[in-house]
């Protein structure tokens, strides 16, 4: 997925032979992931101090100060909400130029590039879902499961059970889609018969990083050229 979306970066991974941890901190898109996971992680710590669970005492990862391995634990429920952000940061069509070398050779996100994938992140974790019969967004319900696992450690709770919901991915833009219509110069445009105004307007809108409404005109054009828009 990577790969497709950000051939010039030539991603391997989170790890690879140089290199054995995920601070992989000397290539683009790890540098993203890295950022983004540091959100979440700060997100996570907050509302466990808020609920006055101690985060220097986990389950999955080993207790090693001064580290925080409920923290670490709890931020796996909701890394795929970083993931996702990654991947529509990088449809952006990123370019090596939209990252800075430090002298030591690390790669750090640019103010622009960075300001983007916050924006990213916060539209992620805004959506609604529904969470024990009501909507809550997914920030709050980090709040929630951990406040079950709360209820559950202090015997208030005999169950503890987790929800995570998926993410709901409502758009026909997919990446082969949004390059086909990048592709259309002003003459294809007349061929498919599609309005200027709207190739212009769609065209912005994917520059922008940002999904796009799929007209009939611009369907119907896609699919007459066998190339598949749903």
């Amino acid at each position: 997925m990577f790969n497709y979306l950000a051939k010039s970066f030539d991603f391997e991974g989170r790890k690879n032979l140089s290199y054995s941890w995920n601070t992989n901190v000397f290539h683009p898109v790890n540098t993203s992931l890295n950022y983004g996971y540091t959100i979440l992680e700060s997100m996570v710590r907050k509302n466990i101090n808020t609920i006055g669970l101690d985060v220097s005492i986990g389950y999955l990862h080993k207790i090693a100060p001064p580290k925080y391995p409920l923290v670490y634990g709890l931020q796996e429920l909701f890394r795929y909400v970083i993931d996702y952000s990654a991947i529509e940061l990088l449809e952006t069509k990123l370019k090596k130029s939209d990252f800075i070398t430090t002298e030591s050779y690390h790669i750090r996100l640019k103010p622009n590039t960075t300001k983007l994938f916050i924006e990213k992140i916060k539209n992620n974790f805004n959506q609604r879902y529904e969470f024990k019969n009501k909507q809550h967004t997914l920030e709050n319900m980090t709040f929630e499961n951990i406040r079950e696992l709360s209820k559950y450690i202090t015997g208030n709770s005999k169950q503890l059970e987790f929800s995570i919901p998926g993410i709901a991915i409502k758009r026909n833009d997919n990446s082969q889609v949004r390059d086909k219509i990048m592709s259309i110069d002003p003459e294809k445009r007349k061929e498919l018969k599609i309005n200027r105004s709207t190739l212009w307007y769609q065209q912005k809108k994917i520059k922008e990083g940002k999904t796009i409404k799929i007209y009939n005109e611009t369907r119907r054009g896609l699919n007459e050229q066998n190339w598949s828009c749903y």
